[in-house]
């Protein structure tokens, strides 16, 4: 009952207050939350982020919500998103590595673990750009003046750079939670396609932009289709 009505309110809210009534929802879910209601507290998240709104902390009440529920596919769907909207919160990382644990991941290495945190670190946008600006200016300023400083900073600048840009492909990756456990990947979009392989509820894959009902999908090395509604993008 509550969803119907979040929906209807949805419907009737136009773009330009769409961002009043996903602050609405979120605060409503907040109290619901506080009431010992945690259905409706769902249903109030889940109607904020359907208006468009991007919000690392709904997706994070949403994950956290999930995985105490021992929901593992969704924990991991909305955890992974939260990670990406905000990837230096260390509630955030916490959950989401109890979430990967839980869907079977491996716990990542110790060269992982500094990708990753490096990933946090230069993700945003403005940071990547400071260092390309850095990176030419000192370059100019080493070629122009044969001024060593100018010339080593732009070396450090252009590594800089270099693993930014690893970084924002990283998180630009298009990854998808499997939803649904032992999901079928076939070679063609068909259901009477040969199997490739068998996803397991709660991992993660390489998939691209939906087909008929269809995506493709890239498993290890093997590629094929998976049904749509079996996966959700990241």
């Amino acid at each position: 009952m509550i969803g119907l009505l979040l929906a209807l309110a949805l419907l009737q809210a136009s773009p330009s207050d769409a961002r009043t009534e996903a602050d609405r929802l979120f605060a409503l879910g907040q109290q619901l939350v506080a009431e010992g209601d945690t259905t409706g507290a769902v249903a109030a998240w889940e109607g904020a982020v359907a208006t468009g709104w991007t919000s690392a902390a709904a997706e994070h009440n949403l994950g956290t919500v999930a995985l105490a529920r021992g929901d593992v596919p969704q924990a991991r769907l909305h955890l992974e998103r939260a990670a990406r909207l905000d990837p230096l919160d260390a509630a955030i990382a916490q959950n989401l590595r109890l979430a990967r644990e839980r869907a079977g991941e491996r716990p990542p290495s110790s060269a992982q673990r500094a990708f990753a945190a490096v990933v946090g670190v230069l993700t945003p946008l403005g940071l990547v750009a400071l260092a390309l600006a850095v990176a030419f200016g000192a370059l100019g300023l080493g070629i122009a003046g044969r001024r060593r400083w100018a010339a080593g900073l732009g070396v450090l600048a252009v590594a800089a750079v270099s693993v930014a840009t690893l970084a924002v492909m990283e998180v630009a990756r298009p990854l998808a939670v499997v939803l649904v456990d032992e999901a079928p990947v076939v070679e063609t979009p068909s259901p009477s396609a040969p199997g490739v392989a068998r996803l397991r509820a709660g991992e993660t894959v390489e998939a691209g932009e939906a087909v008929d009902g269809w995506r493709p999908v890239t498993v290890g090395r093997a590629e094929g289709w998976v049904r749509a509604d079996a996966v959700a993008r990241i």
